[in-house]
């Protein structure tokens, strides 16, 4: 099928009928074919004129038509041509249909081959063996305190850790991703074993994994997109609160009762000061001041573990007294296999609440009920993260993201482990140690289970306000998010959204905080985005130095609501490129009424992933907001971007009689020359005296 068709075919569907001029002057060869095209799918009505209707039938060979007069009398002597195409059936139903999206039924693993091979090459494996290692050192004290915070044994946190490090590091979206437990996922899993015992912890992360599994191959990675940035880092912002305000009762050696907000308990923490434990604050302060200090000596240093072993040493140099982990299980008796129970009926409504929150935390982008869950929400962000910190070969897939997390999360459930995700700090210190393929991953995991297998005697003897401490540094570090400052740069209004977040999280909960926040951005972000794909001929050059370019025109409000309307018009430059030799693509962007950072980030990172090297993305007529956006979504300008038409466009537009200054661009293109080599001197002529050679068609594609 040609381009022209493929364009046509976007504009009406499958309408039975269409309506279409062509100039005087005769109608361009590769129009007339893709019309030839169409009329392969059913019979359409079309305005030619005398000239025109035998060089529309000269260009269709093969094909039957028959032309019937629709009007003699009128003045412009325009025919009206039915033409009936007679091809086989199968021809006729495979034209014009959409394509759809198959299953992930083979689980990604076909494309990921090639990068398991690229584990072993030996110009790379000392420095990956190097950074897994690294990372390993990091992940047993971390693990540790994310399952002491999450109210279940130690060891949980370790076997989770190396059971689902395999399955995300092999089978996740993104190279560099490493897979574990997450601190914001504590503070769900904690209440749930409160109210439903461990033995509900298998059946939370099997289920779980079991959405993030159906999500991913069933495509709807898209989906988890739909949370606004400014939700997002109030998120972040209102876990952080809630870890740092429920960990320094610990690290005061103070017990608290359970079930009070932040303020309450800094309330409750300041009417028992006096009966604090001196040595266990010594810990925890000596700890979080540690991690917060040893990586700016050296960024690759593993803070976590010299911090958590410089406790130990003192703690039992000077004999203080404090709590310590204690006795473990070790070696493999560590990893039990268990089959998760069903729990009582009574309790699904809540299991079922948590599990949904808790996927949409771990996945990472549904607009319907609140991006379908959490544990998605940090993995894919992380993943994207981690993107713009080193390029691999592997571009990160958010369906994949979601299948190897799904997997992960059901491994570890079938050894009583807790739900899992792509986290940020781990994979981000695997990105600074120049790790290059996903063996690190794999180190890491394979350390974690040889610190269960081999050091559990050690590890328990590790003081409790030495993890206390550790979680006090990273609840500090969530206060705040870098995103906030990207989205106030773009839009003061996401302070809005931000600030209820976090206000709902502290006062009512997690889920109520999140849903409360997207309410308030979609009060504030309501509206439409709209594309649509301008004819431009395959013989078209916009600039004299490329050779073929596509070009689209947005409309409307650029926002997180716009992730499904981005996605198709990524989907169909693909489809473009798929039949072209693309050198450039230009986006039209006048018809933008306001911007959002979720939004114009999503549109940014979507198009330089479809982009190759040799292909060029250009965005013109970039208002002063939307030129904001770009610098804040791309500051290295990889998408150029112009207020208006380049000036090494005008050549092209001057030569069909189009000012650039003045008219639109979809007037420009309207006009555009379609045929370079037939009738050039009369189709100018006529461009000039305003009969476009191709009418513009209708608006009727937008999504």
């Amino acid at each position: 099928m040609t381009r022209m068709a493929r364009l046509l075919l976007r504009q009406h569907g499958r309408t039975s009928r269409v309506l279409a001029s062509a100039s005087i002057s005769g109608v361009p060869t590769n129009y007339s074919r893709a019309c030839s095209t169409l009329l392969s799918n059913k019979s359409y009505y079309r305005n030619w004129n005398e000239t025109a209707a035998p060089a529309f039938a000269a260009s269709s060979p093969g094909f039957m038509f028959q032309s019937t007069v629709a009007d003699e009398k009128k003045s412009d002597s325009k025919l009206k041509v039915e033409a009936t195409v007679i091809e086989p059936e199968s021809t006729m139903k495979s034209i014009g249909k959409k394509k759809k999206k198959p299953l992930i039924l083979d689980f990604g693993i076909p494309k990921l081959i090639p990068e398991w091979k690229n584990m072993f090459k030996t110009e790379t494996l000392f420095t990956d063996i190097s950074a897994g290692l690294t990372v390993g050192c990091i992940a047993v004290p971390l693990s540790l305190a994310i399952a002491v915070a999450s109210g279940v044994p130690a060891e949980v946190g370790l076997v989770t850790a190396a059971v689902s490090g395999v399955a995300g590091g092999m089978l996740g979206g993104t190279t560099l991703a490493i897979t574990g437990p997450a601190a914001a996922i504590s503070l769900l899993v904690v209440g749930a074993v409160e109210q439903h015992g461990i033995e509900a912890l298998p059946v939370i992360t099997l289920a779980c994994g079991g959405l993030q599994l159906a999500s991913g191959v069933t495509r709807l990675g898209v989906v988890t997109k739909l949370v606004p940035v400014s939700v997002i880092a109030g998120f972040t912002t209102g876990v952080g609160t809630l870890i740092l305000t429920g960990q320094i009762p610990k690290a005061l050696g103070i017990v608290a009762p359970t079930g009070m907000n932040p303020i309450e308990l800094l309330g409750y923490i300041g009417e028992n000061i006096a009966s604090a434990n001196p040595a266990a604050a010594s810990l925890a302060i000596g700890t979080s001041a540690a991690m917060f200090l040893l990586p700016k000596i050296h960024p690759k240093m593993p803070s976590a573990l010299l911090a958590v072993g410089g406790a130990t040493l003192a703690t039992h140099t000077f004999g203080l007294d404090v709590t310590l982990i204690g006795a473990i299980p070790s070696g493999l008796e560590a990893f039990q296999f268990v089959m998760p129970i069903v729990p009582p009926i009574e309790s699904l409504p809540s299991l079922g609440a948590t599990v949904f929150l808790i996927y949409a935390m771990t996945s990472v982008d549904p607009y319907f009920l609140v991006r379908l869950a959490m544990t998605s929400v940090e993995s894919l962000l992380s993943c994207a993260a981690l993107e713009k910190m080193k390029k691999t070969s592997y571009k990160h897939d958010a369906d994949q993201e979601l299948i190897g997390q799904g997997l992960a999360n059901m491994g570890a459930a079938m050894f009583m482990g807790m739900p899992v995700t792509s986290v940020i700090a781990r994979s981000g210190l695997n990105v600074k140690l120049g790790a290059n393929t996903r063996l690190p991953a794999i180190i890491q995991a394979g350390f974690v289970f040889s610190s269960v297998v081999f050091l559990s005697d050690r590890i328990s003897m590790i003081p409790m306000p030495a993890l206390s401490g550790m979680l006090i540094t990273t609840g500090m570090s969530m206060l705040n998010p870098a995103e906030l400052k990207h989205c106030a740069a773009v839009q003061k209004s996401d302070y809005v959204p931000f600030v209820t977040t976090i206000g709902g999280m502290v006062s009512f909960g997690l889920a109520e905080g999140i849903g409360i926040g997207c309410a308030t951005a979609m009060v504030l972000n309501y509206g439409k985005l709209h594309s649509r794909e301008v004819p431009l001929p395959q013989e078209f050059t916009l600039d004299p130095t490329t050779k073929n370019a596509t070009l689209w025109q947005l409309s409307g409000p650029l926002n997180f609501l716009s992730m499904f309307a981005i996605d198709d018009l990524v989907e169909q430059i693909k489809d473009v490129k798929a039949t072209q030799d693309l050198d450039e693509i230009v986006l039209d962007m006048k018809g933008i009424t306001s911007v959002e950072y979720t939004g114009a980030e999503e549109l940014v990172n979507r198009l330089v992933a479809i982009a190759d090297d040799d292909i060029e993305i250009q965005m013109l007529n970039c208002h002063a907001k939307l030129e904001n956006a770009l610098n804040e979504c791309d500051p290295t300008q990889l998408i150029i971007r112009s207020p208006e038409v380049p000036a090494s466009f005008a050549p092209a537009l001057a030569a069909i009689g189009v000012d650039p200054q003045s008219d639109p661009l979809s007037t420009a293109a309207a006009q555009i020359k379609a045929d370079t080599t037939g009738a050039a001197a009369s189709n100018k002529q006529d461009a000039k005296s305003g009969a476009p050679l191709i009418s513009q068609l209708p608006n009727t594609n937008e999504k």
